[in-house]
């Protein structure tokens, strides 16, 4: 409807059909390709990552996966099977692609938030343990000064 409104028939159809925006030979094993890394990528995250990362960016970082997991064959569909002429199902899985990709870039702001607060937490934590170190080291200085002095 909204195509031929502004592409008439006779001007430009030129006896083409219109198909997907990609060939669905080359989208979908991409698309195959993508899940199996996001997938491998949950998995080590849930299977090795214990204890090696924070919890909250584990945390944040699973929910971005599995975001993604949702989103690649959402974005094959967009690209590779459904066809912009059938404007319903189109419109529909672009919207639904950005809403996603939304949220994905969404999550990687929490997530730079997150690892921004880690980041000044472990500073403090280190200044506090130079300081202890500090008063430790000039006590047990004056001590022996005092011992020999």
């Amino acid at each position: 409807m909204i195509l031929e409104a502004h592409f008439p028939q006779s001007k430009y159809d030129l006896g083409m059909e219109y198909g997907p925006i990609a060939p669905s030979w080359f989208v979908l094993p991409l698309a195959m390709l993508a899940l199996l890394v996001v997938a491998s990528h949950l998995i080590v995250l849930r299977e090795h990552a214990i204890g090696k990362m924070p919890e909250s960016r584990r945390q944040i970082r699973m929910v971005t996966g599995w975001v993604m997991i949702f989103t690649i064959p959402l974005v094959a569909y967009g690209f590779g099977i459904v066809s912009p002429t059938d404007e319903e199902r189109f419109l529909l899985a672009w919207t639904c692609i950005i809403g996603l990709l939304a949220g994905i870039v969404l999550m990687a702001c929490v997530d730079a938030i997150n690892s921004i607060r880690l980041a000044r937490k472990e500073t403090r934590e280190m200044r506090a343990e130079l300081r202890d170190l500090l008063v430790q080291s000039y006590t047990q200085t004056s001590s022996q000064m005092e011992r020999n002095g």
